[in-house]
């Protein structure tokens, strides 16, 4: 979602109105275009003060007007207006600034244990010596066995210089190890990238647009110029989008200066017109193909939208999702607030993709199971023939892909080679640190880079 955070930022007509009501200024105006509103204030005053005194038990006044803000903003059937409370405001600002209080670890949940995946580099996990395979079974002494995993997630996390004791056990270790570890802030990582082996084509995968952001795409791009790549593929499949600001900042890395990126018109049509150009030269001026399907939306479809009708990159997947709406947030007080839809972008064309979304240039769909594989997937795993398998293989390698053909052929389970090795490998790399990339099984990437060796 696009958004634009301002701390303690209120919206001059919201003011103005509010001073129609309160001060009395602009009683003409009032009379003529408020006088409804306030025959709605007295119902809310009146349903409010009703509760307060007839219903059958006390309730709690901070719940009731949230519960009217939200249905306020509910009643615009805008998705993307939001009421945000307490909790919802402190994602939001980890969201879009990338950054959280923890101690760095992905976790897992499997048979009701939590399971490392992979400390975060540079963190107070990997500092400890946290392992990927890892069982977390005690937090601060309590057992977590069967707990959801978001509440574990909140019991790890907290205030920033405080210790978790995490309890672990690993395999091949006979006592538990009992790791205590400070909680400080932790960087997400938005941006990873690589040379494909053996391609020279560079690889970028950008999973949000957060403040950041922009600043570790140029990392990859001036890693990618030191070791003369000229071809790049950008991977903005599942990014759900992010701060507008940094959309505008990635595209002028591609474009020429003074190209227009994008624009957006509020309600005023004409009046609210904003304009974003190219501020400076390209970064890469390399060939381009960008990677999109039905989850890149927003900030994901400026940038795509921008090279493609700059006739700058070329996509290659899906059709993309179709959210062309710029947010803006607004604050209450210092702990919460709302967004609201305040205008709507269009790309370079000039065209507003809202619910219509941008078709890629190659259209490749997405490699799909069958739905009689399917059943014979779930009869593996309801039988627990894979995870029994992979408790004592946890590396994907051909000789654990041929006693997995075996075993299924001995349970009578049908599946082609392909669909068999994904499913292993993807069961596989839930506990472990997965590749950047695949070339085995992901049919657009590969796709691309046939596409792109070819121009």
């Amino acid at each position: 979602m696009i958004q634009w955070l301002r701390k303690r930022s209120f919206h001059i007509a919201f003011i103005a109105f509010l001073a129609g009501i309160f001060i009395g200024v602009n009683i003409a105006f009032t009379v003529s275009a408020q006088e409804p509103s306030f025959k709605y204030l007295d119902f809310f005053h009146q349903v409010y003060q009703l509760i307060r005194n007839e219903y059958v038990e006390q309730p709690d006044s901070k719940n009731l007007f949230y519960g009217a803000i939200r249905g306020m903003i509910a009643s615009l059937n805008d998705p993307f207006s939001r009421f945000l409370d307490e909790q919802e405001y402190s994602q939001l600002k980890e969201e879009t600034s990338g950054e959280f209080i923890g101690v760095g670890i992905e976790i897992s949940a499997k048979n009701g244990d939590i399971i490392v995946v992979s400390p975060i580099e540079g963190t107070p996990a990997m500092k400890a010596g946290i392992q990927p395979g890892d069982i977390i079974y005690k937090i601060d002494g309590k057992p977590i066995k069967n707990k959801n995993i978001n509440d574990i997630v909140s019991m790890i996390r907290g205030k920033p210089h405080t210790k978790v004791i995490l309890s672990i056990i690993r395999e091949g270790i006979d006592e538990p190890i009992d790791v205590e570890l400070e909680r400080l802030p932790i960087k997400l990582q938005t941006v990873n990238y690589a040379v494909i082996d053996n391609t020279g084509v560079g690889y970028l995968r950008v999973k949000v647009f957060s403040e950041d952001t922009s600043t570790e795409v140029k990392k990859a791009l001036q890693y990618f110029q030191n070791n003369n790549i000229k071809k790049c593929i950008i991977d903005l499949r599942w990014n759900p989008g992010g701060l507008l600001d940094q959309a505008i900042t990635i595209s002028d890395m591609f474009l020429p200066k003074g190209t227009m990126i994008v624009s957006t018109k509020g309600r005023g049509g004409k009046e609210t017109l904003q304009e974003y150009r190219a501020s400076s030269n390209p970064l890469f001026t390399g060939k381009c193909i960008i990677l999109v399907n039905k989850g890149s939306a927003s900030a994901s479809e400026i940038v795509s939208g921008a090279l493609k009708d700059n006739n700058r990159a070329k996509l290659l997947g899906e059709k993309t999702f179709g959210k062309g709406s710029v947010q803006k947030f607004f604050n209450l007080d210092e702990n919460t607030g709302v967004t609201l839809t305040i205008a709507k972008y269009y790309t370079p064309s000039g065209i507003s993709i809202h619910g219509i979304g941008i078709q890629p240039d190659y259209v490749v769909p997405m490699a799909t199971i069958s739905k009689d594989e399917q059943k014979q997937i779930n009869m593996l795993i309801k039988e627990k023939i894979l995870e029994k398998f992979i408790s004592t293989h946890t590396k994907y390698d051909e000789p654990t892909k041929q006693e997995f053909k075996k075993l299924l052929e001995k349970n009578s389970i049908k599946l082609s080679d392909s669909t068999a090795y994904f499913i292993l490998k993807s069961e596989i790399y839930r506990y472990t640190k997965r590749p950047l990339y695949d070339l085995e099984f992901d049919n657009q990437l590969t796709e691309a880079i046939k596409i792109i060796n070819e121009q």
